[in-house]
């Protein structure tokens, strides 16, 4: 089904800790069948490879959506009418207009219900909400497109939210890949 997609960036581990959660990347970037480097997830300002992205504490059935990557770790995201800020952003390094594919493993232990995602043009400075389901049940997601692509050389701003579990005290896992079509 996805054969003819490139693999193209963040294969991120998220973890929850008590009320809280951690997001780990791999911060490696996949090679395109030319062994060309094609998409980075990089800090909101600059070209520096995210590692790790930290959704603050909250209260279980929260929504948390302030987290900030190792990058930035003294920016977090910001969701407002204006002067929004992203949790990292997505740079296509190919030669060619990139479709953006996403897909999500579940939520051990019932940690997340629901994530949701944003993917603007940089620079977006009035998002306000984080409203594409990437889950609305916190399951896994088989791989879908976004519909939305990233021409050669540019970005797209990339804001997370997560909705906890009523569940407190436990820890969970998931995986989030970014997929591109070229």
């Amino acid at each position: 089904m996805l054969t003819d997609k490139l693999n193209l960036a963040l294969i991120a581990a998220i973890v929850m800790a008590v009320c809280g959660m951690l997001v780990f990347s791999e911060a490696s970037t996949v090679k395109a069948a030319a062994d060309q480097t094609t998409i980075y997830i990089v800090g909101k300002a600059e070209d520096t490879a995210v590692g790790t992205i930290t959704f603050p504490q909250g209260e279980p059935s929260a929504t948390i959506s302030d987290p900030y990557s190792n990058v930035d770790s003294g920016s977090p995201q910001v969701v407002a009418a204006s002067n929004s800020e992203p949790v990292a952003r997505l740079k296509n390094t190919s030669g060619g207009t990139l479709t953006v594919w996403l897909e999500i493993t579940g939520w051990t232990n019932g940690i997340v219900t629901a994530e949701d995602y944003e993917l603007v043009t940089t620079g977006t400075a009035t998002v306000d909400v984080v409203d594409n389901v990437l889950s609305a049940d916190g399951g896994a997601v088989a791989s879908f497109s976004t519909g939305l692509t990233i021409d050669a050389g540019l970005y797209k701003d990339l804001y997370l939210e997560v909705t906890l579990g009523a569940v407190s005290g436990k820890s969970g896992s998931s995986t989030l890949t970014i997929l591109g079509e070229t």
